[in-house]
């Protein structure tokens, strides 16, 4: 698939942007990618507090550190997940409907 979106200028990217959420799968798209930027942010800022009241106890249980670190991991698919996603619907939009 062709790569229009990344070879596209600044403000092409907003113009398209702004087009694709005027669209109706773009307003759900749009709570949806909103949703899992949220998830993935809330769940690093959750194992980073883990992790920090564990040091700061002084408690090293080695459980709350995996647990922490698979939170981390699984917020990080989450973020990134999201970021992706949102590429390649814009991707898809301009190729498509975009001249």
């Amino acid at each position: 698939m062709k790569n229009k979106y990344m070879r596209m200028t600044k403000e092409e990217r907003k113009e398209c942007r702004e087009k694709y959420y005027e669209t109706p799968k773009g307003k759900e798209m749009k709570v949806r990618f909103l949703r899992l930027e949220i998830i993935g942010t809330f769940g690093i800022l959750f194992s980073v507090y883990l992790i920090l009241s564990e040091m700061i106890s002084k408690n090293h249980d080695w459980a709350t550190y995996t647990m922490a670190g698979i939170l981390m991991l699984f917020s990080l698919v989450f973020f990134i997940g999201a970021i992706v996603l949102k590429r390649k619907c814009f991707n898809l939009y301009a190729v498509k409907k975009m001249k």
